[in-house]
């Protein structure tokens, strides 16, 4: 790590000498400062960037020329927003404080650049962020810079064609359960909320959309019967929960449904108010995420793990496996969009497309004809 060291002058005025070791040659490095703000942000960068000097003097250009800050920039992005919700605010607050501002935020916004990025995704991955922390991160910057050039504060977005760390797992094929082993966690499922697991694994809704469903939205009795999804629940700046609009445009939709989820939601909407949740806590309120996972979904997995189930899914893997379960039965891939609520069908081939059996097929037979043409 690099150093400061004090040094008091003949007439008590104090000079402020950063010292570190240059990662490509080795040897000991040394830069003196007037001023101690100037000398703690180079120690900062230089701790921040693998000892590198060249991205630590950026910083010092930034102060010279007063070029707003990559902080100062993503801030004033956040604030320009005008749609996303109080809780995606407060996320954006968060990534930019906890992941952006001390590494990056000091750094000119019109000097930022692939090295850059590359540091500051090398210095994640050292922290133990995830993949998927590193890239919803990226998405802000990546914003950020797109109003930056809009502001005219640089002519160029710098994040694209960064390369980020994939995502994608070994045990990502986990995701999707079979009839017999969905079968079997609700065997182990506790009966409070055994209807509701259904809906979920019928449906494909998102959590914050099921537990948002209200009577009203649900009707029986047309043909075939529907469930009106257009709310879902979301987090205000102060982790309070709160009716709100769905994801994305695309998430307000009708979704059919089969009969044997009918014959289980009837007892739920008889007699009832149609302004009252379809799924409640035994007290009436709201199912948590936290109180379902808790409580009843790891209980459920674990004695299902017990019994033979070799997966450890998640609840929202229950969406992907309604996915999954229609593409097996040969539904099309814009079909299942409209119903998951996606923004396009791109969304859903990215996810989805490789469980296509007939596409699967249809491109053996392709290379098999083919094949004819040099294999007597």
């Amino acid at each position: 790590m690099a150093s400061i060291r004090v040094r008091v002058k003949l007439d008590g005025s104090k000079s402020y000498m950063v010292r570190w070791r240059d990662p490509k040659t080795r040897t000991q490095q040394g830069i003196t400062f007037d001023n101690e703000s100037e000398a703690l942000t180079v120690k900062r960068l230089l701790d921040a960037n693998g000892q590198s000097f060249e991205v630590a003097q950026d910083a010092l250009i930034s102060i010279q020329k007063h070029v707003p800050s990559v902080a100062d920039v993503i801030q004033e992005h956040i604030d320009l927003l005008v749609r996303p919700s109080a809780g995606t605010i407060r996320t954006y607050q968060t990534m930019l404080d906890l992941h952006i501002r001390e590494v990056l935020g000091p750094l000119p916004v019109d000097k930022l650049d692939y090295r850059h990025l590359t540091h500051w995704i090398k210095s994640m991955l050292k922290k133990g962020r995830t993949p998927k922390t590193i890239r919803n991160v990226h998405g802000l910057i990546f914003a950020a810079m797109e109003t930056a050039v809009m502001l005219r504060y640089r002519q160029d977005n710098p994040c694209r064609g960064v390369q980020l760390p994939s995502g994608e797992k070994p045990e990502d094929e986990e995701r999707f359960l079979t009839f017999a082993e969905f079968g079997l966690i609700m065997e182990c499922m506790g009966k409070r909320y055994k209807t509701f697991t259904n809906f979920l694994v019928m449906t494909g809704t998102r959590f914050g959309e099921a537990t948002a469903v209200t009577v009203a939205d649900v009707d029986l009795l047309s043909k075939p019967p529907t469930l009106r999804i257009n709310k879902a629940w979301k987090r205000g700046a102060n982790s309070e929960f709160y009716i709100g609009a769905t994801k994305t445009g695309a998430g307000k939709r009708t979704v059919s449904l089969n009969s044997q989820l009918v014959e289980l939601l009837i007892p739920l909407v008889a007699s009832r108010q149609g302004k009252e949740l379809l799924f409640t806590t035994p007290s009436g309120e709201r199912i948590a995420h936290k109180l379902y996972w808790q409580d009843f979904w790891i209980p459920a997995i674990k004695a299902a793990q017990e019994q033979g189930l070799a997966k450890n899914p998640r609840v929202h893997d229950l969406r992907h496996t309604h996915a999954s379960w229609l593409i097996q039965d040969g539904v099309s891939l814009f079909t299942i969009s409209r119903r998951l609520g996606h923004a396009s069908t791109r969304t859903t081939e990215q996810v989805y497309g490789h469980l296509m059996p007939q596409a699967l097929q249809d491109a053996a037979d392709a290379v098999e004809r083919s094949a004819r043409a040099w294999i007597r």
